[in-house]
């Protein structure tokens, strides 16, 4: 009687520490299934949410910069204001709470605009007024979501991914033909000056903005016979199809103007239909920028 007690007591037992242990199993496999199949469908949705604010403070950036242009032009005095940045993102709660990190980067690339103008074969150039324009890139760095990078340069804001990139917010040129047939070409360039500066962060991060001064290339009291404008950056196929556009809605003849472009640079051409008719209008507008007032 006690031996059939004992051995009833140890089959419980054993029946608790299996049942506990698949109890565990089952937990470990649910645990993992969730890891494998949803954390990364869910993390790339929180990065996606993440890079539609990074374009947001990005947008909000070129804008803030526009209105710092436009307030410019009341006087010359000096004024700065500050641009946050959200850098981190993509992070899930409980399964995934770190964060994705972002690269921002000031100055660090070779951005150059020249123009050039001709009348009665005389050539003029912009010269070193328009080189080294400077930018500030935002570059994610996703787990899941593809990676994206947002530069701000010239005045516009363009996207690029992997190869490919579409200008987001279209810098200050103009190009349209007035009722006496002239060409108005306007072009207000932002030049971006200060320290190279890069950071790596999760967190909350400022560029800081200091209007300087502008400076006329061209004011529009003289006619010029051709222009050609070229930008040299990485993002030539954004300037490209912003350019391409701008002049299909400027409705030039065809045989007026003509864009090309390789992996570094696009160029405009302009050309009068007889004599001095282009009408140039070109500001150069000194901005210092710096990472946290730093």
């Amino acid at each position: 009687m006690v031996q059939k007690l004992y051995t009833q007591r140890s089959e419980e037992a054993v029946s608790t520490v299996v049942s506990a242990i698949l109890l565990l199993a089952l937990v470990i496999a649910l645990i993992t299934s969730i890891n494998v199949r949803y954390v990364p469908q869910w993390t790339e949705d929180a990065e996606h949410l993440h890079m539609r604010s990074a374009i947001k403070d990005m947008s909000q950036l070129k804008s803030g910069v526009d209105l710092m242009l436009a307030a410019s032009a009341t006087g010359d005095e000096s004024f700065s204001a500050g641009m946050p940045l959200t850098m981190g993102g993509g992070e899930v709660p409980f399964f995934n709470p770190s964060s994705s990190s972002s690269t921002l980067l000031l100055n660090t690339r070779m951005i150059n605009m020249y123009l050039t103008t001709e009348l009665n074969g005389v050539t003029q150039e912009s010269g070193d007024l328009m080189k080294n324009m400077g930018s500030v890139d935002f570059l994610s760095n996703n787990d899941h979501y593809p990676n994206q990078r947002f530069s701000y340069e010239c005045g516009g804001l363009a996207i690029g991914q992997n190869d490919r990139s579409v200008m987001k917010m279209v810098p200050h040129i103009s190009v349209r033909r007035s009722v006496n047939d002239t060409i108005d070409v306007t072009v207000d360039a932002v030049k971006l000056s200060g320290l190279q500066r890069s950071i790596s962060s999760n967190s909350m991060e400022e560029v800081y903005f200091t209007y300087s001064d502008s400076d006329s290339i061209y004011n529009g009291s003289v006619l010029v016979d051709e222009l050609t404008l070229l930008v040299e950056t990485e993002n030539s196929m954004a300037w490209q199809g912003y350019l391409g556009r701008l002049m299909q809605a400027s409705h030039l003849d065809a045989g007026q103007y003509s864009i090309n472009s390789n992996a570094t640079a696009t160029i405009l051409y302009i050309s009068g239909d007889a004599g001095a008719d282009i009408r140039p209008r070109v500001n150069v507008h000194d901005f210092n920028v710096s990472l946290n007032i730093l």
